[in-house]
């Protein structure tokens, strides 16, 4: 996924003979992530992303076909979540909100972005395969026991909510709570979803 604060500058970035297009392909994608990460998918226009990217609106709906198919090609979960995942399962609950907390400073623009915008279908279609696919059976593939499977979907329950608690409902509780207790505290009722207490 492109960096949320990387809008490329068009004059600073040479252009090679033939390349003009992928250039310009990348620079609305850079755009469309900053934007709608910051400002959400309903608060973001075409010519928002178009303007940010140097370029008109019409070249944006010939790259992307639409503003649903942008932000559907545009906006997934980042990597690092991905790789957090791939941790020890026996310290991947406080991995997971480790990775989380770590977010608060930075915000949380992706998420909400993404659960903002998913009563859009394909948005939605998208959303709800990924965090199944990054939450839930990546994880139930390195549990052992006859219920992983149940046992990864509570975990992406939990981190889900988490999630929505922070950058949705923005509960201030929790986004006073220090760093290091919201890991320990939320972080062993994930690891404790995972491979008991």
């Amino acid at each position: 996924m492109t960096d949320e604060n990387s809008i490329r500058d068009e004059a600073s970035v040479p252009i090679a003979p033939g390349d003009r297009s992928a250039h310009v392909r990348a620079a609305i994608r850079d755009a469309a992530v900053a934007l709608f990460s910051e400002r959400g998918y309903v608060a973001t226009g075409v010519r928002d992303i178009a303007k940010a990217a140097g370029t008109d609106p019409s070249i944006v709906i010939r790259h992307f076909g639409s503003k649903e198919a942008l932000f559907v090609q545009t906006m997934s979960l980042p990597a690092s979540w991905r790789e957090a995942l791939q941790g020890p399962v026996e310290d991947l609950g406080r991995g997971v909100v480790d990775l989380i907390a770590s977010h608060r400073e930075a915000g949380f623009g992706l998420w909400s972005a993404l659960v903002r915008a998913s009563d859009r279908p394909d948005v939605g279609r998208v959303f709800k395969a990924s965090v199944t696919s990054v939450f839930a059976e990546g994880v139930a593939a390195r549990l052992e026991g006859p219920d992983a499977q149940l046992r990864a979907h509570l975990f992406a329950a939990q981190v889900e909510g988490l999630l929505s608690a922070l950058s949705i409902r923005e509960d201030p509780v929790l986004l006073d709570l220090p760093h290091d207790e919201l890991v320990e505290r939320y972080g062993a009722i994930l690891q404790a979803t995972l491979t008991g207490p």
